[in-house]
């Protein structure tokens, strides 16, 4: 026999001068005897790679790996000792395999090692089983492997064994999660080139018929697990229930009167993703649920459906006068705003008089919610309604009719915010959004002037001119309100502004100073530069 003390790389290479039965003999000494790890460990690596030469050994060299994988307490040769077992393809390896993974001190690398050797072993549905239990792994390297190898499998079989364990009770909801991502990560590849479900009915039709047997375990797991900030699994519960729709909208609308809370506000955030019409009369009657958690899913619903039914509803919420609702519900108001806004841009062509005549309530919630609706779609024919607002007394409302304006930015109202700055009567928060909303509208329009629009260039020329005097004789004025004047100056007002912008030099709050003093130095560099008088040493 030749020396034992030769290699395991020299005994692999040579194997044919040694003889495959010696070989595998020397490597299997050099395993069991060495005390080099690093020897034993490259021993076991050959001898796994060697077998396919000679297949007779094959329950020999199993043998001796499995008693390594059991035994052993060093975990990179047990790992190597799982991966060469995979490399035999032998079945009986299978038992010892599955037992390591049953052990809590099973490490991720040896956990990861063992589930490619199953893999390379034997892959039907008892491993497939196995590799589904591990979807909920702590260590993320092994949910990632064991994922890449699921989707492998035909879409037909992986799903139907998907569907049996998740009825299972002994896994957790967690694993249960796990489950309904992959059946949604399923779906989505091979509709992937798709915009709607037909492709999967017409090409899958057993995967359909799958997901409709256990469409009731699915809806019972789906409205238990979902949760909202989990965003892969509520697209993937949204792409599963949308393949079954219509068949499912009836269970999911019956959900809607679960008295489990869980399951009441998932199957209400389920028929917004799904935008089930015809679930909107049950959720309107949710929408003063005692939960409010229950209320704010019920609005966000309405807004997916995109219904313009429901928009009176909402706003009714808000149709109150009692002005501690504003304090009390302040979330609850911008999530009814946020709805009715998503209702309408879903609606091209919508009809926005409901709107324009709720501005006649006797809500001040109300008319200041439909302001700053009006703002955010930001139509061009809002401006007359969010003008006439300007007459309120209301602070609030007149506040955001004024932003709504800025947002939609139409020229024609700078007239009337420019009143309200006029005004010895308006209130000095109210002057600072005005300003604010003139150098929106500005900034919005100001191209006009760059493609010479002579009509333009005078409106806004008179606009600026009058600012200017209003910042002339604001000595008296809220220093925010002057600060927002020095802003919009030094950036529209050029030359004609620096009178204005001295007087404020010397104005009786610092940063108002300050403010002046940069936007004067701005100004100048402007007017330096536009000169040719800044390359000038």
């Amino acid at each position: 026999m030749p020396d034992s003390r030769v290699s395991p790389q020299e005994i692999f290479d040579n194997r044919e001068e040694y003889g495959l039965e010696n070989s595998v003999e020397m490597l299997t000494d050099i395993i069991e005897t060495d005390k080099d790890n690093g020897s034993r460990i490259k021993a076991i690596k050959f001898l796994g790679g060697i077998i396919k030469y000679i297949p007779k050994l094959n329950n020999e060299c199993f043998t001796t790996l499995e008693n390594i994988l059991i035994s052993e307490l060093n975990i990179d040769i047990k790992c190597e000792a799982a991966l060469a077992l995979g490399k035999l393809k032998n079945d009986k390896a299978l038992k010892p395999l599955k037992w390591t993974l049953e052990q809590k001190s099973a490490d991720a690398g040896l956990r990861l090692a063992t589930l490619k050797a199953i893999k390379k072993t034997k892959f039907k549905e008892p491993q497939i089983t196995i590799f589904i239990n591990e979807l909920d792994s702590e260590y993320s390297s092994i949910r990632e492997y064991v994922r890449n190898q699921l989707v492998g499998l035909e879409p037909e079989s992986l799903i139907r064994l998907l569907l049996e364990n998740l009825e299972s009770e002994n896994i957790s909801n967690k694993h249960k999660s796990e489950i309904i991502k992959l059946i949604g990560y399923e779906l989505s590849s091979i509709n992937i080139s798709f915009q709607d479900m037909d492709y999967i009915k017409v090409k899958y039709p057993e995967i359909v018929s799958s997901l409709l047997r256990d469409k009731a375990v699915l809806l019972e797991q789906i409205t238990r697990n979902l949760k909202t900030e989990n965003i892969e699994l509520m697209d993937s519960a949204t792409l599963i229930l949308r393949l079954l729709t219509p068949e499912i909208n009836r269970d999911i609308i019956k959900l809607l009167l679960s008295d489990d809370f869980i399951v009441r506000k998932n199957a209400i955030t389920l028929t917004g993703k799904l935008k089930l019409k015809d679930a909107i009369e049950s959720l309107i009657s949710d929408l003063d649920n005692i939960y409010s958690e229950v209320s704010v899913a019920t609005i966000e619903a309405l807004g997916e459906i995109g219904d313009l039914s429901a928009v009176p509803e909402l706003l009714d919420v808000l149709n109150v006068e009692d002005i501690s609702f504003e304090y009390t519900d302040i979330d609850m108001k911008f999530y009814i705003m946020a709805a009715v806004k998503k209702i309408y841009t879903s609606n091209k062509g919508a009809n926005y008089e409901y709107l324009f005549s709720s501005l006649e309530s006797n809500s001040e919630t109300l008319k200041e919610s439909i302001a700053f609706i009006l703002g955010e779609i930001g139509n061009k024919e809002f401006a007359y309604p969010l003008t006439e607002l300007l007459k309120t007394r209301n602070l609030d409302v007149k506040k955001n009719a004024i932003i709504a304006l800025g947002k939609i930015g139409n020229i024609d109202p700078i007239a009337h915010l420019i009143e309200i700055l006029e005004s010895p009567n308006s209130y000095w928060l109210i002057k600072k959004v005005a300003i604010d909303a003139i150098l929106n509208i500005f900034q919005r329009n100001w191209y006009r002037i760059k493609e010479n629009n002579v009509e333009f260039k005078r409106t806004v020329t008179k606009h600026i001119a009058t600012l200017i005097d209003i910042l002339k004789k604001s000595e008296a004025e809220n220093a925010k309100v002057k600060i927002s004047l020095i802003k919009f100056l030094e950036i529209y007002g050029d030359e004609p502004a620096l009178s204005a912008l001295l007087a404020r030099v010397n104005d009786i709050e610092r940063i108002v100073r300050i403010h002046a003093s940069n936007a004067i130095k701005k100004i100048e560099d402007k007017i330096e530069e536009r000169l040719g008088l800044d390359s000038v040493n």
